[in-house]
């Protein structure tokens, strides 16, 4: 039951790396409709920037998820190396137990470093794409915030858990809040709908 619980808990945290991308609107081409050379230079280079900003902050999010995915794969190749020379049931205990730490600690440090990397960039003002930008961000960061606060708890209770009652009440409670954090985002990225035509173009 136990093994069923991490796995769970496991995936969970890859499908938790949802909320990450970068709009379409956001890499759309800038588009200015001025005829000025200058003034379509400055729009450019505006949207251009937060583009490039905003892409930085995903490839981050998508390096930590990376790093967990690593480190998860690490410990499961270390914990079958230690059952295939383990001779008595509490070799196979300890290599358990040591499995179980590897990654309530990968997953521990997963949130730590999703909540450091903060809030993604915010779009420049007065552009065609920016409220969309914006709102939809928005929904991303709340959905994160949802799922970091569910690991975090999750991690914490499982660590200190000593019974396979309190692990399954524990695999529940994060499996809940994931669940309505992942509805919530679907939901609200339905009433958002699609990225308006022509993002940067000044409004």
């Amino acid at each position: 039951m136990k093994h069923i619980t991490i796995k769970s808990i496991t995936a969970l945290a890859m499908v938790a790396g949802l909320g990450v991308s970068v709009p379409a609107v956001a890499y759309a081409s800038p588009y200015a409709h001025n005829s000025t050379i200058a003034h379509t230079t400055v729009t450019t280079t505006a949207w251009t920037l937060f583009k490039a900003q905003w892409k930085t902050y995903v490839q981050g999010l998508q390096g930590i998820n990376a790093t967990y995915h690593t480190s998860v794969q690490s410990a499961r190749a270390t914990y079958q190396a230690a059952l295939a020379v383990a001779t008595t049931k509490v070799e196979r205990q300890a290599a358990r137990a040591t499995f179980d730490a590897s990654l309530v600690a990968a997953l521990e440090l997963r949130v730590s470093d999703i909540t450091a990397a903060g809030n993604p960039p915010t779009p420049p003002a007065g552009y065609n794409g920016t409220a969309w930008v914006t709102a939809f961000q928005g929904f991303n960061e709340a959905y994160r915030a949802a799922v970091v606060s569910a690991q975090s708890t999750f991690a914490t209770a499982f660590a200190a858990a000593t019974t396979t009652d309190q692990r399954m009440a524990d695999r529940g409670a994060l499996l809940t809040a994931v669940g309505l954090a992942m509805t919530a985002h679907a939901d609200a990225l339905t009433t958002l709908g699609p990225p308006p035509a022509k993002p940067g173009q000044p409004s």
